[in-house]
């Protein structure tokens, strides 16, 4: 299913000019069906209020642009949401928030019965079986458990069973990780990663952790103050210092790449993951042993020269120089 805003743009408390809030501003992007796909972007800038247009949990304005997902045109007031949102699973930030049934079987089958209430007790079974599986839950040991007796971990595990447990065909994340350990974290991007490589056939994950957004999405793009103002590869936004004006991170492959960059040592080829990074520096080591230097390579040994020799004129003529 692609998705694809036009013009999209949101206000909230129109009806009191007082109190009216821009969110969204002409926002207008595609995400392709296979995409993993991340939104970026500084607390306001209004990633949450489009992620939550994509499964009609806030509806598009009248006069507010167009927003398709697959064949459902939300902008139409009688687009059928439940079936839009039976294909599209919505994770919000602390998921395990969500639980409310007595027992984790209960809770990961409310989905299930609710869009498919035809369906049989054996299916239904197996799929919240299948489901907890996935995301690494034993079944026979905590299906009968309340969910409100597992671990923090296990809890988010669940809501997030709950959610996939329908099969949905695009899985949109407000900050799944938020809370996370850094081993909390690994594991949870394996389980997208898993989902995305079989059911799962896009992923859109509003994040604010750049290693994360750089090392498992092929797209992105960078909101600020309601509108998009970069989309491309992690590496085409995390080389623009434009789309990073707001205050953003790069992630710990950028920095470190920007910094030989600074002092003349281009990498070649760097996508951003870690792989991408330890491939493009073994690379270049190569080269280095061969004595070769590619034209990338010689022009920013020149700019940083050329940057160097401004610095040491700008002390010499009396200026500020470096603090």
């Amino acid at each position: 299913m692609q998705i694809v805003a036009e013009n999209l743009s949101y206000v909230y408390g129109e009806k009191s000019k007082a109190l009216a809030v821009r969110a969204l501003n002409g926002v207008s992007v595609t995400v392709v069906e296979g995409d993993f796909f991340g939104i970026i972007g500084k607390t306001g800038s209004g990633k949450s209020t489009f992620v939550q247009h994509i499964n009609g949990l806030i509806r598009v304005q009248k006069g507010g642009g167009r927003l398709l997902v697959g064949d459902y045109d939300l902008s139409d007031k009688k687009c059928d949401l439940r079936a839009l949102r039976a294909k599209v699973g919505m994770v919000f930030q602390y998921p395990e928030y969500q639980l409310f049934a007595e027992t984790v079987a209960a809770d990961v089958a409310f989905g299930i019965k609710n869009f498919f209430p035809n369906e049989k007790d054996e299916t239904v079974n197996e799929k919240v079986k299948t489901a907890l599986e996935l995301v690494g839950i034993d079944y026979e040991k905590y299906k009968d458990r309340s969910p409100f007796e597992l671990s923090g971990g296990q809890k988010r595990r669940v809501a997030i069973a709950g959610v996939i447990a329908v099969r949905p065909e695009v899985l949109v994340l407000d900050e799944p990780a938020a809370g996370l350990d850094p081993a909390g974290k690994r594991e949870f991007v394996a389980l997208l990663k898993r989902l995305h490589e079989s059911f799962v056939k896009t992923i859109v994950l509003v994040s604010h952790d750049m290693n994360i957004i750089s090392e498992n999405c092929n797209r992105a793009a960078v909101f600020s103050d309601g509108r998009i103002v970069a989309c491309g590869t992690p590496k085409e936004i995390f080389s623009d210092e434009n789309a990073l004006k707001g205050g953003l991170e790069r992630p710990v492959t950028a920095e470190v790449e920007k910094e030989l960059l600074s002092r003349g040592i281009a990498l070649p080829d760097n996508d951003m993951t870690v792989e991408g990074f330890v491939k493009a520096t073994a690379e270049l080591y190569s080269k280095s042993e061969r004595g070769e230097k590619d034209e990338t390579e010689v022009k920013a040994e020149t700019d940083a020269k050329a940057g160097l020799n401004a610095k040491t004129e700008t002390c010499a003529e009396g200026g500020e120089g470096e603090k």
